[in-house]
């Protein structure tokens, strides 16, 4: 009898521990599923830095959480923002808590939405009295509403600086010191197509932009890790193939270009209805200054804005031009 209650106890604790590896490699499995559509996007803010006027710029970015499904979600209920005075903002959004700040929702955010990461997509200047209050940016997209609270509280965390900038996009800090971060950002500035433009449904036209740098950080060699066959998708690509396995990784700006020689220009399509395609979304560049072409077409009628993104892979800038088509 001692023996069958020995052997009966034996069993149930191999089956039980058997039990739990399946619940631990299932949990694992969910925990690893990559989501083509029908998930929530996060807005996110990267932090703040003060201008030489006493001003502040806070910068937002976000994570879509489809590989596949970019929306188009418009200014308004569910793409917006929204100050308040800093209390009761941790829980859900309550807009009974928000200031009256009429016109204010729309802060330059995006109302087209790349997949995963994508970071420092955008800056808002705020004046110095702003200081104790808080702006909050608001997404709701598959029925689940996520947002980001950005504060000029708490410099320590919130502050940014080149380091930062460099840390998140993936170059590292290199052990510099504070005199070799004296770097500048690109300048970038559009030819010839500057404010707004019309364009015809399928027919394409030109894009012209002039970028030039200080030549710091300058070209960089940095290890490619992954291979892009190995997600379900090809994500938007900048600079010929660099893998995703890496959040870093993941950013329609992500910087792979400007590493060969210290300067890119990206094109993407910032907002619109429909799709665009654009020819030489991403030039490498000669940092002391070059001018390069690219050519969008437009699948359907409406009012567009696409923006050029100059890079020296660590610092971003940005210009943009409202197209109309017809």
């Amino acid at each position: 009898m001692l023996v069958r209650k020995l052997e009966m106890k034996i069993r149930y604790t191999c089956g039980a521990f058997m039990a739990l590896l399946l619940l631990l490699n299932s949990s694992l499995a969910v925990a690893q599923t990559l989501h083509r559509f029908g998930q929530s996007i996060q807005p996110i803010y990267e932090g703040f830095e003060r201008n030489n006027d006493g001003s502040f710029t806070m910068w937002f970015g976000y994570l879509n959480r489809n590989y596949d499904e970019k929306p188009t979600i418009e200014i308004g209920d569910n793409n917006a923002f929204y100050a308040a005075d800093g209390v009761n903002t941790a829980g859900p959004l309550d807009r009974s808590l928000l200031l009256s700040n009429p016109g204010a929702q729309d802060r330059g955010q995006p109302t087209y939405f790349y997949p995963r990461r994508q970071q420092f997509v955008f800056g808002v200047t705020l004046p110095a009295d702003f200081i104790g209050n808080e702006l909050i940016w608001s997404v709701t997209h598959n029925g689940e509403t996520r947002t980001a609270v950005g504060t000029l509280e708490r410099e320590n965390i919130w502050a940014i600086d080149e380091g930062v900038w460099s840390a998140n996009r993936g170059r590292g800090t290199g052990g510099r010191t504070e005199v070799e971060y004296a770097n500048q950002r690109p300048a970038v500035r559009l030819v010839g197509i500057e404010g707004a433009v019309s364009a015809q449904v399928g027919q394409a036209i030109n894009l012209r932009a002039f970028a030039a740098d200080d030549g710091v950080p300058g070209p960089y060699e940095r290890e490619r890790r992954g291979r892009m066959d190995q997600l379900p998708n090809r994500l938007p690509e900048v600079g010929g193939g660099i893998g995703r396995n890496s959040p870093k990784e993941q950013d329609v700006v992500n910087y792979a270009a400007a590493d060969k020689t210290g300067l890119a220009v990206t094109w993407i399509k910032y907002r619109g209805p429909g799709q665009v395609f654009i020819d030489n979304d991403v030039a490498e560049l000669d940092p002391a200054g070059e001018e390069v072409v690219a050519t969008a077409t437009f699948s359907q009628s409406g009012t567009y804005i696409l923006r050029a993104y100059a890079d020296d892979s660590t610092y971003t800038t940005y210009s943009e031009v409202t197209v109309t088509v017809r």
